[in-house]
């Protein structure tokens, strides 16, 4: 190789470490301005936004969630001096604002085991529960499940926790594995000379007997 070649190689050697460190000492002064400015935009951002907005209520479910006590996912049990047992639970419950000694409650589901063994389940709309009774009242779409096969609909029903008594307000409706039910009224309570609680229905009681068809 040549002097002449060797010195243009050299040359061209070192216009590349200048520009590469060139580029460095830019990138250098370059790259903290834009971390700052990305800090500015994001900080900016964060600002713009309405943390109320975040919150999953309207003002009407805040105003309401405010104006009593309020009690999430309650749980109230109660068991009969024969052994019956009674639970009530709810998605929420809170202090009546005209009556401070009832409770309301909404999302309402009860069972009722009786020392007989059968298992009766409840749901509803809403309750209301009034512990210097020991009563709580199930409303709104009430519908009951027994162990034994049976379903009712009802509008109400009236439940005390100190002696076990269940009383329907108005007429029920249902099924069962002899058909469907029509009864003015339900009632759990344990008859005259018996023992063990048991589901009644009175008042003009009709069944239409619907028995089970054999497949061959």
């Amino acid at each position: 190789m040549t002097p002449q070649r060797r010195e243009t190689g050299q040359v061209r050697v070192q216009n590349r470490i200048d520009r590469h460190t060139r580029l460095v000492a830019w990138a250098k002064i370059i790259l903290p301005i834009m971390a700052l400015g990305l800090l500015s935009t994001l900080f900016l951002l964060s600002r713009s936004v309405d943390p109320m907005a975040t919150i999953p209520f309207t003002q009407e479910d805040l105003d309401t969630r405010t104006e009593g006590q309020q009690i999430s996912s309650p749980e109230v049990l109660g068991v009969t001096s024969r052994g019956d047992f009674v639970s009530l639970k709810a998605a929420f419950a809170r202090q009546a604002a005209e009556d401070k000694g009832l409770m309301e409650a909404e999302n309402v589901r009860s069972e009722i085991k009786l020392t007989s063994g059968t298992i009766i389940d409840l749901s509803a709309v809403r309750a209301e529960h009034r512990a210097s009774e020991g009563v709580f009242t199930l409303m709104g779409d009430v519908s009951a499940r027994t162990s034994t096969g049976y379903s009712f609909t009802l509008n109400a029903i009236e439940i005390s926790l100190n002696e076990l008594k269940a009383r329907s307000a108005g007429a029920v409706s249902g099924q069962g594995p002899e058909g469907s039910i029509e009864a003015g009224e339900l009632l759990i309570e344990v008859p005259e000379g018996e023992k063990d609680a048991h589901i009644l229905l009175k008042r003009g009681v009709k069944l239409i007997y619907m028995p089970e068809q054999n497949e061959d």
